[in-house]
Parts: C-alpha cells; sequence; structure tokens
C-alpha cells in the first residue's frame, strides 16, 4: 500500500518502482516485438494485421465483431483495419445475406498467399522474442501471460468452430500459429488491459508513458533528453510528443545545460511533482489489478522473467529509444 501522511501527499518512498512494475515491463516488452517484427517481417504487414489474417484464415467468413473479440480489438479499430487489408486485395467483405446488418470477412487468394508465405517469419520472431529465456521459462512465462490477460479461458466463436482452427493450405512443415499461445498476441493484450486500467483508475489525461518520465525525472533530474528516453524507454516515433505535452502542462522544465550550450536538460517542475504523488496509489492499484489472477509467487515469477527477457535484449531496445 502507498503511505499517505496528513497533508494527503504520498510518501516519495512509496512511489512505483519502474523497474519493477508490470505495465511498464509489459510496455517494454511489446516495443521489443514491434522491434523484432519491423527487422524481420517483410510483406509491409503489421503484427495487427497479420494477426486478422491468420484469425480469417482459420474461420473464413466470420463477422467483424467475432475478428474484434478473437483479436481484442474495439470496433472502429477492426473496421480500419480490415479495410487497409481490403485496399490491398487481401480481404473482402460482404453483407450477411441472413442479416443485412453484419459484414462477413474473408481472405482472397492473395490473402491466403501472404498469410503462409509469412508464416516463417512470424514464427522466428516469436522465437526471437522469448530467446533469453529457456524453453521451461519460456512456457511459464505464456501460462503467466495467458493468465493476466485471458482472465480463465481464450474466447471462442461457437462450440462447432473453435479458435485458432487448422488455416487450409498450412504447409505441413510449419507449426500452427495460435494466437492464444502468441506471445506477441499476448504482450499486446496485456498491454491494452493495462492501457484500460489506467484510463479507468489513473487518468484519461496522464498517460503511463508520461508517469514514467515524471518517475525517472524524480529520481534522476536534471538529464538530458537521450538519457531520459533511455531511462523511461521512450520510442523514437513517440518520445518527442510525449516530452513536449508534459513541458506544455508545466509538469516538466526544459533549460539549457551550463557546461554545454548545446545540450537541453530536462527537470521535474512542482506541478509534476504534485502528479507524481497525486497518482501514486492509483497505479500501484493498477499494477495489482493487472496482475491479480496470478498468485504472490506467480506475481514474483512474472516480473523476474519479464526482466530478464528485457535485459538481455536491452541493445536491440536501445535502437527504438528517443534521440537527442
Amino acid at each position: 500500500m502507498v503511505t499517505v501522511g496528513r497533508s494527503g501527499q504520498v510518501a516519495a518512498e512509496r512511489l512505483p518502482v519502474l523497474a519493477s512494475t508490470p505495465g511498464h515491463l509489459i510496455r517494454r516488452t511489446q516495443q521489443l516485438h514491434a522491434a523484432l517484427w519491423q527487422q524481420h517481417v517483410p510483406q509491409n504487414l503489421t503484427s495487427m494485421q497479420y494477426g486478422v489474417l491468420l484469425v480469417l484464415g482459420q474461420q473464413p467468413g466470420i463477422d467483424q465483431r467475432t475478428v474484434a473479440e478473437l483479436m481484442s480489438l474495439d470496433k472502429t479499430t477492426t473496421a480500419g483495419v480490415l479495410r487497409r487489408l481490403e485496399g490491398r486485395g487481401l480481404v473482402v467483405r460482404d453483407r450477411d445475406p441472413e442479416d443485412g446488418r453484419r459484414m462477413l470477412a474473408r481472405l482472397t487468394e492473395p490473402g491466403e498467399t501472404i498469410l503462409v508465405r509469412t508464416a516463417p517469419a512470424v514464427l522466428d520472431v516469436q522465437d526471437r522474442l522469448l530467446q533469453a529465456l529457456s524453453f521451461d521459462e519460456g512456457e511459464a512465462l505464456l501460462r503467466l501471460l495467458r493468465l493476466v490477460v485471458y482472465r480463465g479461458d481464450p474466447p471462442t466463436t461457437t462450440a462447432s468452430i473453435p479458435q485458432n482452427a487448422a488455416v487450409s493450405g498450412w504447409p505441413l512443415r510449419l507449426p500452427p500459429i495460435r494466437l492464444h499461445t502468441s506471445p506477441g498476441h499476448l504482450i499486446r493484450r496485456a498491454q491494452q488491459l493495462h492501457t484500460m486500467l489506467w484510463s479507468e483508475r489513473v487518468s484519461p489525461e496522464l498517460t503511463s508513458v508520461q508517469y514514467s518520465v515524471l518517475l525517472v525525472l524524480q529520481g534522476k533530474s536534471p538529464i538530458d533528453q537521450r538519457m531520459l528516453g533511455r531511462h523511461a524507454s521512450l520510442d523514437k516515433s513517440s518520445g518527442g510528443d510525449v516530452i513536449a505535452r508534459l513541458e506544455s502542462r508545466e509538469l516538466i522544465a526544459r533549460t539549457r545545460d551550463a557546461v554545454d550550450g548545446r545540450r537541453n536538460l530536462l527537470t521535474l517542475s512542482a506541478a509534476g511533482r504534485g502528479q507524481l504523488y497525486q497518482h501514486a496509489r492509483a497505479v500501484l492499484d493498477v499494477q495489482s489489478e493487472l496482475v491479480r489472477p496470478l498468485s504472490n509467487a506467480q506475481r514474483g515469477e512474472f516480473v523476474d522473467l519479464m526482466q530478464q527477457l528485457i535485459a538481455d535484449a536491452a541493445p536491440a531496445a536501445r535502437d527504438e529509444q528517443v534521440p537527442a
């Protein structure tokens, strides 16, 4: 629990510890998966797009709502992914002849081809993601991730059509790809769950990434943007924007380095420190809720395995961090 004094301020020693916070570890692992995917998967497909192709390959002709359920996507995101895949000629959508309100989706022949041709690279990325762990450790992490993200059994469509059915034409030499045992998919779902819990219980305005920046600055400011990016795991695409938003809200301050005039230093403002302490209890509650399906021993094992996976993959992760 978090200690709160008479003034209402949370004691500094009870702030979350970033290196052992489940939500932060999940985000770092998702960054690693994204970097590996970009490096090794051809065909200009995102992991989310490939997941939708896989679902349609396993269960042709399902409706968009079922695709969304199996992929753990909202309706708008699912429609956008299907629209882009349709624009590339990989998917077709038709009105359900029995219910004109439903859209049914299926793969085209090019969609079936790209699904199978990309499979070896996708399987390779899943293996690379867990390569820092032994086989038994990897299996343990997958079991723990499934407990976290599904809170029970994976979703199904109907009793007669199980999730992750075989894909027609799948090469016999390739093992099947199962979403409910794929580390990349499980990590994405865990990240979505953390984001949802954060928005509900902490703040819809202050994101978990922004809070991580404040937490780093609490212990390490003044610090330059490059080092802040490394400690807070800011990626190139969003790191600058995160810092700019915090600065515009006067939660952090930027000053010129007196020793090196070419370098800017970032510090935590009084308002930023207030936000850090104000939300500390809720942040810790979110972390507890995220791993609620796990026993105390399993929670420790989960954190240890995620830390090991990230530590051994540090060089690859650094390639994605924000520049100075």
